[in-house]
């Protein structure tokens, strides 16, 4: 996955309400390619609109396509189907090339 992200000019981050440590761990044992952010505090996930009960619950799942402008292009919502965050996403950057 990760090539092809680049090959559309694209980057991938993660954020969490994990730590730094706990996102360390999680990144290796999964092999993961793309960078972490934690958000210890719930400030990026407010923002977002993805944080639960004040950030006593994990936030929700959802993946947002941020074009280099810094406008939210796409937003992806499923707690339990990552492949449809990923087609989703891939979909989306693809048409983003074309324009």
């Amino acid at each position: 996955m990760r090539s092809e992200v680049a090959a559309l000019d694209a980057e991938v981050v993660g954020v969490s309400l994990d730590s730094a440590e706990k996102h360390e761990a999680f990144a290796q044992a999964y092999n993961l390619e793309f960078p972490l952010v934690s958000d210890r505090d719930g400030v990026i996930a407010g923002k977002f609109g993805v944080a639960r009960l004040g950030g006593w619950l994990p936030t929700k799942r959802v993946t947002f396509v941020i074009d280099k402008d810094g406008v939210v292009r796409r937003v992806i919502h499923s707690e339990f189907g990552i492949t449809k965050h990923i087609e989703e996403a891939l979909d989306e950057l693809r048409g983003l090339q074309q324009t």
